[in-house]
C-alpha cells in the first residue's frame, strides 16, 4: 500500500523545496548576516562642565540623558563627570550600512541656567565609541520660546563661541520646532550666508 500525501506533507515539502531556499537567497542578496556579538546599549560619555564667565569648573551639576532619564551623572569638585558604558552580547542582523545616533544630554545646576549637549555614535553600535564633552554653562541666558526650550542656552553658547573664536559643533535638538529660533542660530553659526 502506498503512503497517502496529506496537506501537511505537501505544505512541508513546498516549504522545504521553495520557501527556505528563497529565504536563504534573499538574505544573501540583501547582505544581512545573522551574528552573535557585543552591542553597546550606552556608549561611555565623560566630560567637564565649565563656568562661561569665570572659566572655573562647576561641581554638583546633574547630567541627564533625555531619551533615557535613568542614565545620569553628577560632576565632582573638578567639574568632571563619567557615564559608564553598557553592552550586551546577543543575536543581531548585521547589515551593510549604518546611521548616526544622537543622544541629547540635559545639564542642570541650581546656580546656572540649564544647558544641553549632544553625543553622536554609529548605529548599530557594534564598537566602543567613547565621547568626551566640554560643556560651558552660563548663569543667565536669553528667554526661550515654548517650542524651542534650548534656544536661550544655544544662542548664548553660540555668542560665547564666536567671542572666543571657537568653531564648535552646532546642534539643534529635536525639541526645537521654531523656525525663527533656528534661523537666528544659523545666522550666528554661518554669518557669511
Amino acid at each position: 500500500m502506498k503512503p497517502v500525501a496529506t496537506n501537511n506533507t505537501i505544505g512541508l515539502n513546498l516549504m522545504m523545496t521553495r520557501v527556505l531556499p528563497l529565504l536563504a537567497i534573499s538574505l544573501l542578496l540583501s547582505a544581512c548576516i545573522p551574528t552573535i556579538q557585543r552591542q553597546w546599549d550606552q556608549q561611555p560619555v565623560d566630560g567637564t562642565l565649565i563656568d562661561g564667565e569665570t572659566g572655573h569648573p562647576i561641581s554638583g551639576a546633574t547630567i541627564l540623558n533625555r531619551e533615557q532619564p535613568s542614565i545620569t551623572a553628577t560632576t565632582n569638585e573638578d567639574g568632571y563627570f563619567s557615564i559608564e558604558e553598557k553592552s550586551h552580547i546577543g543575536f543581531h542582523m548585521l547589515m551593510p550600512g549604518s546611521a548616526m545616533n544622537y543622544q541629547t544630554w540635559q545639564i542642570s545646576h541650581p546656580d546656572f541656567a540649564n544647558g544641553v549637549a549632544q553625543t553622536r555614535t554609529f548605529f548599530p553600535a557594534l564598537e566602543r565609541e567613547p565621547n568626551t564633552l566640554s560643556v560651558i554653562l552660563f548663569r543667565q541666558v536669553p528667554d526661550s520660546p515654548e517650542d524651542c526650550p534650548d534656544f536661550g542656552y544655544l544662542y548664548r553658547l553660540a555668542k560665547w563661541n564666536q567671542a572666543h573664536n571657537i568653531d564648535a559643533d552646532r546642534m539643534i535638538p529635536d525639541s526645537c520646532e521654531n523656525s525663527t529660533s533656528t534661523d537666528a542660530l544659523y545666522e550666528i553659526w554661518y554669518p557669511e550666508r
